[in-house]
């Protein structure tokens, strides 16, 4: 479900990463009910726990919960579509009023009809804004009418608030180290012997493991951040590096932390450990941890994890490449 939630939002919506989006103003997609399905798709997705829609725009989300839009609320900081923002990017750097006469055919159609001049530019900018958001009015009623599955609209009527942060981005948590220790739950051997203390080794490697994890996260944020608009790499490439949700993903299926708090409050991850691989499956150089999603358990093969980077080589590989159902 994450990946098709994923899919909706580039396929469907446009917008700054992380400011929230809106849908693409696709006529096709309205005349075919696409706009419907992705509703249905977003209600189902939150009845079973997630993940959630949480890229919409405000006022997108004000449409959802009452079917109106509040058009005093209207901003250009409400345009999402490249054609609308580069228009009013234009507008508002025109030095003069032959320079503003240029964008004249743009700014009519999208409604201006006062004599464009210099002292109007709010005036322009604001014809801009309305017909850029306005005209997704139909995508966004079709969106309510299929998020009308499951009771979906008539409880974001009710509790607005409530419901906010599923689909406005800025609140929804994604998952760290910590959030992932505390759901383990090791099923370790009899205390005192030989093997708890191995099982508890083990323990300490996959803390070790999530926490470097998410400080290269960071580092990888911060980088990204000083070098924003930079291609870097060969051919502007770039290799995905592992993250904590997707170490998330691989033990459970899903990335995201639980949104429904009877769900967050049970989620937990089993941790079992496999001592005799060797016995059972004779002489061999390496086994990977066995994973079963469904039941949220790790079975780690205890044999070959002797030492941290033993244990960050394995995991490493396993949650790259293990995220179908087979072994790696």
């Amino acid at each position: 479900m994450k990946d098709m939630i994923s899919g909706i939002e580039s396929r469907f919506f446009e917008g700054p990463e992380n400011k929230g989006k809106n849908p693409k103003y696709s006529l096709t997609d309205l005349d075919n009910e696409n706009f419907r399905t992705v509703g249905e798709i977003i209600a189902v997705s939150l009845a079973q726990g997630g993940p959630s829609p949480a890229f919409f725009k405000e006022w997108c989300y004000n449409f959802l919960c009452s079917g109106e839009v509040d058009f005093s609320c209207l901003s250009k900081e409400d345009v999402a579509d490249v054609e609308s923002s580069l228009l009013i990017s234009k507008v508002e750097d025109a030095a003069d009023i032959q320079s503003l006469m240029l964008w004249a055919d743009e700014i009519v159609t999208c409604g201006y009809t006062n004599q464009i001049k210099m002292d109007s530019k709010e005036s322009m900018i604001r014809a801009i804004v309305l017909h850029s958001t306005t005209r997704l009015i139909p995508m966004l009623q079709q969106l309510r009418k299929g998020m009308e599955l499951y009771g979906l609209v008539n409880l974001m009527a009710v509790n607005p608030e409530a419901c906010h942060s599923l689909f406005v981005p800025g609140k929804i948590l994604k998952p760290d180290a910590d959030f992932i220790m505390m759901s383990c739950q090791p099923h370790f051997s009899e205390k005192g012997t030989s093997r708890e203390r191995t099982e508890r080794k083990i323990i300490n490697f996959l803390q070790d493991f999530l926490q470097e994890i998410e400080a290269s996260e960071k580092t990888s944020e911060t980088f990204s951040n000083i070098t924003d608009g930079n291609t870097g790499g060969a051919g502007g490439e770039k290799s995905e590096s592992l993250a904590v949700q997707h170490v998330l993903q691989w033990m459970t299926g899903q990335s995201h932390v639980p949104i429904l708090p009877d769900e967050k409050r049970h989620f937990k991850i089993t941790c079992k450990f496999d001592h005799e691989c060797k016995e059972r499956l004779g002489d061999h150089s390496i086994c990977y941890p066995v994973v079963s999603a469904c039941t949220c358990t790790v079975t780690f093969p205890v044999q070959h994890l002797d030492t941290y980077t033993m244990f960050k080589t394995i995991m490493s590989a396993a949650v790259r490449y293990g995220g179908g159902f087979h072994r790696v």
